[in-house]
């Protein structure tokens, strides 16, 4: 599943409540909410009101008409035809009798993740999409990507929301990027995950004046960091549910919270230069997206800093990696140190420059890629004729934190 599935459940019988929490609990996918936003839900698990039924059915019209993708299940100790039969009708999915047991919930939680899967499928995907950048290492420009990225998108299309997360939980930088001062951020959020819903994920984003809105890190780096599990894929789902375009700053490592992002994204733009140490690391990225079966069209590599005198060098690493370049950046260092100097992305700082002009022409290309990798040398071929990088990427590693699995 591309995100966590939020549940609330509404019952005065304990017994109920804690039977159902523990069968989630089993599946990891599930996030059992305090959250008050309906739009922040998937699913609620509502106690019928016995001898006030209709008080309980004009609620569930109440929520279906304030959140029409939320499902009902309705639970209550009879099971009376003629109130089952209206209970259906107003729209409740799923009826679970009293006393619950695992042979009933567990059916019904399979039925409803079939609908949820196609509802994600059919809609999500098209209403929103996600875009995590990551640097195959440190210093290959990765945040700068990410920022010019998303002005761009949000410069070409202003009535389209585009948010921005800065996932580096060992110090991130975005703030200074683009001269916005966060007071919370990921940080604050990720503190009680049960109580998350689009009001409190709005209340931490900062707008930037090119209507982009950054939701900071929130981490200095000094701190050791206790990642819950599931944060990121919470926060991400409720960024879904309010703007068309969201991307992720990832840094450098993968981490957990890092692996959790790109599990849950459209498209992982990989940051990499044409320098020695780099496309080793880039290799052993992409050996292990392949290892986690990420499809080929999800990833997208970008060569930042590139120069017309590299391309030589361009093919040859091509031709070892076995992918052909999404972009080149073109290389201007100075007008770039200058931006983030100043806090401004290039796309308004220095739009009509070279670099300027390359976000502001090819973002929308990138992002929209469904071929961003695909074969152009295979093994055999390298073997055939021995390079500088062939004779030395063979062997190196990449230290990986985390799973190297998809979950």
């Amino acid at each position: 599943m591309s995100r966590l599935i939020a549940v609330s459940i509404d019952c005065r019988n304990e017994a109920v409540r804690q039977t159902f929490e523990e069968i989630l609990s089993r599946r990891r996918n599930y996030l059992i909410t305090k959250g008050q936003g309906t739009g922040a839900l998937d699913m609620v698990l509502l106690e019928l009101e016995e001898f006030r039924p209709q008080q309980t059915f004009g609620r569930i019209r109440d929520l279906l008409h304030a959140s029409p993708n939320l499902e009902v299940v309705l639970t209550a100790s009879r099971t009376d035809p003629q109130i089952l039969l209206e209970a259906f009708r107003v729209g409740v999915k799923e009826f679970l009798p009293q006393p619950l047991t695992s042979q009933d919930v567990e059916p019904a939680l399979v039925r409803f993740e079939e609908r949820f899967n196609g509802r994600m499928a059919g809609s999500e995907s098209q209403s929103s999409r996600v875009v995590s950048v990551i640097g195959a290492r440190g210093g290959v420009g990765a945040s700068t990507v990410a920022v010019n990225l998303a002005t761009s998108v949000q410069q070409a299309n202003q009535s389209e929301p585009v948010a921005l997360m800065d996932l580096d939980l060992h110090g991130g930088d975005l703030g200074l990027l683009l001269d916005l001062h966060a007071s919370q951020g990921l940080k604050h959020l990720s503190k009680d995950i049960s109580r998350l819903d689009e009001t409190i994920v709005k209340s931490s984003l900062i707008k930037h004046v090119s209507g982009l809105q950054l939701l900071a890190s929130g981490y200095e780096g000094f701190e050791e960091t206790a990642y819950i599990e599931g944060s990121t894929m919470r926060v991400i789902g409720l960024l879904r549910s309010m703007h068309r375009h969201i991307f992720v700053d990832c840094g450098h490592v993968l981490e957990p919270a890092v692996k959790e992002a790109l599990d849950c994204s459209d498209q992982v733009i990989v940051v990499t230069t044409l320098a020695l140490p780099t496309i080793r690391r880039t290799k052993r990225l992409i050996e292990t997206f392949a290892a986690s079966q990420y499809p080929l069209d999800k990833i997208a590599v970008v060569v930042n800093r590139y120069t017309n005198d590299q391309k030589d060098l361009l093919s040859e690493t091509e031709a070892l990696l076995g992918v052909s370049m999404a972009g080149l950046i073109p290389n201007d260092y100075g007008i770039a140190s200058e931006a983030i100097d100043h806090g401004k992305p290039l796309t308004m700082m220095a739009a009509r420059t070279t670099i300027g002009q390359w976000y502001l022409r090819e973002s929308d290309r990138l992002i929209g890629s469904k071929t961003a990798m695909s074969e152009v040398g295979s093994e055999k071929d390298a073997a055939k004729k021995p390079s500088f990088l062939g004779r030395y990427l063979p062997g190196f590693g990449l230290e990986v934190k985390g799973k190297t699995s998809v979950a």
